[in-house]
């Protein structure tokens, strides 16, 4: 699809045969597309000449793993740019569009002021938010990647952005002299690969880096790299590799074989316990005339003598008990009379009663029943523990008016 693209306006030739300025010389950008091969120095020299004499304009394009992946020394001749391209990956931690991690979609990448502000207004996808900087509202495909170490002389154009794994760290180098010589390295191939060069935002970077190299209408000035943040390349122990190393913790084992016995990998002379050395022990006692005795416990003697041990005794701190909940208990019930609890029972029924309906006002036997035994609690004929039938109490009652008997008056 690219090659389609680019046969409209340009004229695509490949180049399998060794570098020469005579070649270069007619060309006017000369793409190194994942070289899988070691340059020699006059290889070197012919594309120095190129850029810096030629005033030609190159472009780069490598991938994940960086140059030992791809058996090429190219970052020789890019470090002298400022521009090195990293040995790593670039992944996305969630899944957003594409199934793999490698496959990212990077948001906020477009460092460069005057080359997102050019993409806004081009017919591309945006993101519909309202971000505090309109560059978030640009995302474009980023596939098998790895990333740049950039300086100067040379800018950055793209980062991975906050949302993508390693954060704010550069995608895309540019470098460019006063004679018109131009450098573009990029740490994907992929990107303008048939599937993601579908991505109206990939071909509008793609259209935007091919008017970049191939005239003057674009320039920068420092203000178009003032809001770049980057972050450092940090790297961390491959603890995959070093898991699969037998005795990876020993130095002295690392590319050796791993013997048949295990034990052989340890040094027992260093730590053990022998009786080999006694009996030159023993003669040194004669030596030295000695008498030979078994070694016997010393007791210790301390300046200051210990106090008797005594019982520690302290006399037993009780609680102080907590004030009654006075709130839980009913104060009339507890402090009045047997006749005023009465009348305040029999209140109490007459008035519930009289809140029925007046179908309904005759009370009913449970109700009759209640009332019989909370009379009988409340004037001691029964204990409060017995619960007795209301029946058996208005016998014992009976009973004891009929046994009433009035005294004689004197």
């Amino acid at each position: 699809m690219l090659h389609r693209k680019l046969k409209v306006n340009w004229n695509v030739e490949q180049n399998d045969a060794e570098l020469r300025k005579e070649r270069l010389a007619r060309v006017k950008v000369f793409v190194l597309a994942g070289p899988q091969d070691r340059f020699t120095e006059d290889e070197f020299e012919v594309l120095k000449h190129y850029v810096e004499v030629q005033g030609g304009s190159l472009l780069v394009l490598l991938g994940e793993g960086g140059e030992a992946e791809f058996n090429t020394n190219v970052n020789f001749f890019l470090e002298q740019y400022g521009i090195f391209i990293n040995g790593d990956n670039v992944v996305r931690p969630h899944y957003y569009k594409n199934f793999h991690p490698k496959e990212c979609i990077v948001g906020g990448g477009v460092v460069c002021e005057s080359m997102w502000r050019h993409l806004l207004k081009l017919d591309i996808e945006k993101v519909d938010y309202d971000f505090t900087d309109e560059k978030y509202k640009i995302h474009f495909q980023y596939p098998y990647g790895a990333t740049l170490n950039v300086s100067e002389p040379a800018n950055v154009l793209l980062t991975t952005g906050p949302v993508v794994y390693p954060f704010n760290r550069p995608l895309c180098g540019y470098y460019t002299n006063g004679r018109g010589g131009k450098i573009l390295a990029l740490g994907s191939g992929y990107i303008w690969h048939d599937k993601y060069l579908q991505d109206k935002t990939n071909d509008a970077i793609w259209e935007y880096m091919l008017r970049l190299l191939d005239g003057d209408e674009i320039n920068y000035t420092h203000l178009d790299f003032n809001d770049v943040e980057l972050s450092d390349n940090k790297h961390f122990t491959d603890l995959a590799f070093l898991a699969d190393m037998p005795k990876a913790c020993l130095i002295d084992s690392i590319g050796s074989e791993m013997p048949t016995d295990f034990k052989q990998m340890f040094d027992m002379n260093l730590c053990a316990l022998s009786n080999n050395l006694l009996k030159d022990v023993i003669d040194a006692y004669e030596k030295l005339h000695v008498k030979y005795e078994p070694l016997r416990i010393i007791k210790p003697q301390f300046e200051i003598p210990l106090p008797n041990l005594q019982l520690a005794t302290f006399p037993p701190i009780f609680s102080e008990p907590p004030a009654p909940p006075l709130e839980l208990y009913d104060l009339d019930e507890t402090f009045s009379g047997a006749r005023s609890q009465l009348a305040h029972m029999t209140g109490q029924c007459l008035q519930a009663l009289q809140s029925k309906e007046p179908q309904r006002r005759a009370m009913n036997q449970r109700e009759l029943e209640n009332y019989i035994k909370e009379c009988a609690r409340i004037t001691a004929i029964v204990d409060e523990r017995q619960d007795m039938a209301a029946r058996e109490i208005l016998n014992i009652v009976a009973r004891q008016i009929v046994s009433y008997r009035p005294f004689a008056e004197d």
